[in-house]
């Protein structure tokens, strides 16, 4: 079975996502990397409690949902269980890239 090019530059788990809860026990998800970097600059005294994969908003929505205990996220909207693009993986691997060298530029 041959992978078309989009296929190919998507991981096999998913997009990665971050919770993020406050002092005041508030959470929020957001995109791991510099997709999320507004939504991270926004949070006050905050701490990473997780991480997790995702392929489209619809599960990630379930995903988070269930780590908070809040049961099945259900939506309409046919987005919703579209599969992320292609460039948010492009550039998610690429900053994973520059945190995961080692000192010497080799990566790991």
């Amino acid at each position: 079975m041959t992978m078309s090019p989009h296929d190919q530059l998507r991981p096999r788990r998913g997009y990665l996502h971050e919770v993020w809860i406050d002092e005041e026990g508030l959470e929020t998800c957001i995109a791991l990397g510099p997709a999320g970097d507004a939504a991270r600059r926004l949070l006050g005294k905050s701490t990473c409690v997780w991480v997790f994969w995702a392929r489209c908003h619809l599960d990630a929505m379930n995903v988070y949902y269930e780590f908070l205990g809040r049961g099945t996220y259900e939506s309409d909207e046919p987005w919703d269980r579209e599969d992320y693009p292609s460039g948010w993986y492009v550039e998610q691997q690429a900053y994973l890239a520059t945190i995961c060298m080692l000192p010497s530029g080799k990566a790991e």
